[in-house]
């Protein structure tokens, strides 16, 4: 896991006037609002016997009291009142009390939170040029991943996977399932690829949105801060200025946990009722990602790319460059040390993440602060010198429809469907012959389908037996 990074530690719009403790990067954190409104975020855990600070309560002058003996802690870590010593100053009662405090800031309805102790050193946070612009949509929603941030970020950093996982194949060339031509630049604090293709026609009501034959373009952003992961998909065609949009912000719990959270954008069907649909559609992939993501292994965070792995020109390309970036902070000695701080877990006590006060008054604090590799010292190989085959320079050996008599096809936890169903839709469907349940399957999908939804609904269901038994 990595230091000196801005995660994103929560929406905006969840802190009130309550403290809400956080965990990140192993350590728990409490974020609380000042007197003046301002999000502030400092280690949760009072220096004194180790109370956890978010249970305490949040003050009128923005200090925040500890449940256990009332220690009063401002936004910038400081001790300001012992209660049972309150006619003496706090560093004649208890010299140096104090506790971490970490850079923090709200933008695009976010709190962010440098987590590390040199923000000014850490990657800046990227732009949403979208939010507050009216003639977008947003929707938000955040769970938790069973799975360490890398492969949670993972599943969504090749195009292959597309057709594999989520039934979303490239049409106009010899196989569905190979990725398109991409090209994949990086930059400082971050990369970005671009691809065109040719989707399959639309059906229903969304046929509308694209003509029939039109390129689609897609553009993927990823980002260091918050490891974010921006999707566009001009979905009405180039040029059309029709677009599906998704923000992935990634926030490491541990080293086998992650916090995902989404925004999901889009400037086309602009009614308010549809903002459920779009949030379902949205998750469909998302669940079927987190299938994926949860049941990989190694499941704690891999320190870097496996040198004895396999990678390919498809699957892997952009991961690569991911592992380029992680690489980078990694030389810079912000990455922590998982083996010494096992070993120093040991004597059972507590190690903080490191903050800004601490590289300029390194002395006299209660918790030591977590190892960290030191900068340059490295061992692991380069993503970069991590080659694989340039499949496209290679002559194929196999006919172009190879392997066509066993098409992939997208996996879904419930049946054989490829949208969403209530549970209620699917029971209706398995009290069926079992040799009819695939037609009905694809005749309720084709209805949702013309009706412009991804879940087949009870009510759906019961209306095409309706009309069923009228024609019969």
């Amino acid at each position: 896991m990595y230091t000196n990074v801005w995660y994103v530690a929560g929406f905006s719009k969840d802190l009130t006037d309550a403290p809400i403790k956080v965990t990140m990067l192993g350590a728990d954190f409490v974020l609380f609002r000042d007197a003046e409104g301002q999000a502030m975020c400092i280690s949760n855990v009072c220096p004194h016997r180790g109370a956890s600070l978010a249970q305490g309560t949040l003050l009128k002058d923005g200090s925040l009291a500890c449940p256990f003996h009332g220690w009063q802690f401002n936004g910038g870590g400081t001790c300001t009142l012992i209660p049972s010593r309150r006619d003496h100053e706090v560093d004649v009662v208890a010299p140096g009390a104090r506790t971490d405090a970490y850079a923090t800031v709200e933008k695009y309805g976010l709190i962010w939170v440098c987590v590390g102790d040199d923000p000014d050193a850490a990657a800046p946070i990227p732009d949403i040029p979208e939010w507050g612009d009216d003639s977008f949509r947003f929707a938000a929603h955040e769970e938790v991943w069973d799975a360490n941030y890398h492969h949670a970020k993972f599943t969504n950093l090749d195009y292959v996977h597309l057709a594999v996982v989520h039934g979303i194949t490239f049409q106009g060339q010899d196989n569905p399932i190979q990725a398109p031509e991409h090209r994949v630049t990086t930059h400082e604090h971050g990369f970005r690829s671009i691809m065109q293709t040719n989707p399959r026609p639309s059906e229903g009501v969304w046929s509308k949105l694209r003509e029939e034959g039109a390129k689609v373009e897609s553009i993927m952003k990823f980002w260091v801060a918050g490891m974010t992961l921006r999707g566009q998909v001009e979905i009405g065609g180039v040029g059309s200025g029709r677009f599906n949009m998704f923000y992935e912000f990634s926030t490491p719990i541990d080293d086998r946990t992650t916090m995902m959270r989404h925004y999901f954008i889009r400037n086309y069907k602009m009614e308010e009722d549809f903002d459920t649909e779009h949030t379902r559609r949205n998750l469909q992939n998302i669940h079927q990602d987190k299938a994926i993501a949860e049941a990989q292994r190694p499941k704690i965070a891999p320190a870097g790319p496996d040198p004895r792995g396999l990678y390919t020109h498809d699957e892997d390309k952009i991961m690569l460059a991911y592992w380029g970036l992680m690489a980078d902070m990694r030389n810079k000695g912000w990455q922590i040390d998982r083996g010494k701080l096992a070993v120093a877990e040991r004597d059972t006590f507590l190690r903080v993440i490191p903050s800004p006060a601490r590289r300029t008054n390194p002395d006299g604090w209660v918790y030591a602060a977590m190892p960290r590799i030191p900068a340059r010292a490295s061992a692991a190989r380069p993503a970069a010198e991590i080659g694989f085959v340039d499949i496209t320079r290679v002559q194929p050996t196999r006919a172009p429809d190879y392997g066509l008599s066993a098409p992939v096809v997208p996996h879904h936890p419930k049946s054989n469907a490829t949208l969403e169903w209530e549970a209620g839709a699917l029971k209706m469907i398995e009290q069926a012959p079992s040799f009819v349940q695939p037609m009905i399957i694809e005749n309720a999908e084709k209805a949702a389908k013309e009706q412009g939804h991804n879940l087949v609904t009870v009510e759906l269901v019961k209306a095409l037996q309706a009309q069923q038994a009228v024609g019969g």
